[in-house]
């Protein structure tokens, strides 16, 4: 089973093979995360020719020795040419080596899946559908960034909260204590009138004021989000920009 997370390749090589508009896409992807980046292949694209800071390797790969010399010190091995036969062998080498793997031509063989991404306020957002479907994936996408871009009550919650984690921060030295009161000002309703509203820094004072004369808060974050979902729910999948102050 494969679990999402976000990392940081900047400490990685990164070795792509093939180098038309897929291998392309990796290697630029990769090496503006700032990870080094080889691409072995026949030809090259313009793009990738005309890029500087990644390594371009003409080589028509005849043996599994090449492939080995090739991803000896690969953190990542990207498979995307057009031959099957090589792809197969690429992946044989690489999962010998104990490599993790993104074959971009057969997802069930990926251990790791390159998503679809974006950013809304600060929040980034990553869809997969592991190789399933590429249409779905990139709608389901859009879909999420535009409900999230026109939901006003879910700005403002994402405004007040990333202001009030840090001024728990600057204010309560115990972590387990600040985790407890994340949610535990949430379920605070006048709290959440005013964010509603956008009155973000009365909701902050408020907030505040709460917290000091609060020392366990909640911990349940799936019992929060049902609490918090069964006063808030429906209003907040229902909001738009268009919500104003009474």
């Amino acid at each position: 089973m494969r679990i999402p997370l976000f990392i940081d390749p900047s400490k990685w090589t990164v070795v792509v093979f093939g180098g038309g508009k897929v291998g392309t896409r990796r290697a630029l992807k990769f090496k503006d995360a700032g990870a080094k980046v080889r691409v072995v292949a026949n030809e090259f694209t313009e793009e990738l020719k005309n890029t500087e800071g990644i390594e371009l390797v003409k080589k028509d790969i005849k043996s599994k020795d090449e492939i080995r010399e090739l991803i000896e010190d690969a953190d990542l091995v990207v498979i995307a040419t057009s031959s099957k036969a090589l792809n197969d062998m690429i992946y044989e080498v690489a999962n010998e080596m104990g490599k993790l793997i993104n074959d971009a031509t057969n997802a069930k063989r990926s251990d790791v899946h390159v998503p679809f991404e974006t950013e809304v306020e600060g929040i980034r957002i990553a869809v997969t559908s592991e190789g399933a479907s590429g249409v779905s994936a990139h709608l389901a996408l859009a879909i999420i960034e535009k409900c999230l871009k026109n939901n006003q009550f879910w700005i403002n919650i994402n405004k007040f909260a990333t202001r009030f984690k840090e001024m728990l921060k600057e204010n309560v030295d115990d972590p387990k204590r600040r985790f407890g009161l994340y949610w535990y000002v949430m379920l605070q309703k006048p709290v959440v009138e005013l964010i509603r509203r956008g009155n973000i820094d009365e909701a902050l004072k408020l907030a505040m004021d709460i917290a000091k004369n609060e020392e366990k808060g909640i911990t349940d974050i799936a019992k929060a989000m049902s609490i918090f979902l069964s006063e808030w729910g429906d209003e907040l999948l229902a909001s738009t920009s268009s919500l104003h102050e009474d």
